[in-house]
């Protein structure tokens, strides 16, 4: 429900920047293979949220393999749900939180945040 006057909302607002960072969305596929999302840089961190059906905790991925609930109170952990890779990401998983057949958004920052920086 929105524009009713008996409520209070917040928008957080982002804007890609070429090099940067960028914000998108994805529909997972619900395989080991999953969707690869070209970001045009490698991804120092990642925070995925699946949005339709029924949302679960937002995840973030950084590039040591480490990952957290951002929205919840549990400690970071290991794992492999994710790829970042020279020009994106690819999910590695059929996991829910990241690669189910639903919807998801994420958001990307750059490891080395230059428009041209050289992939390694």
């Amino acid at each position: 429900m929105t524009n009713c006057d008996d409520r209070n909302y917040i928008a957080y607002c982002f804007h890609s920047v070429d090099g940067y960072s960028k914000f998108g969305s994805f529909k997972g596929n619900n395989n080991a293979d999953g969707t690869f999302v070209y970001l045009g840089f490698r991804p120092m961190w990642i925070l995925v949220k699946r949005i339709y059906p029924n949302g679960f905790n937002w995840m973030l991925f950084r590039h040591d393999d480490k990952q957290l609930e951002a929205n919840s109170t549990s400690v970071e952990f290991g794992g492999d749900y994710i790829d970042m890779l020279s020009n994106g990401f690819k999910a590695r998983t059929q996991a829910n939180t990241v690669n189910d057949s639903a919807d998801y958004i994420y958001m990307a920052f750059a490891e080395t945040p230059f428009k041209y920086s050289n992939a390694r």
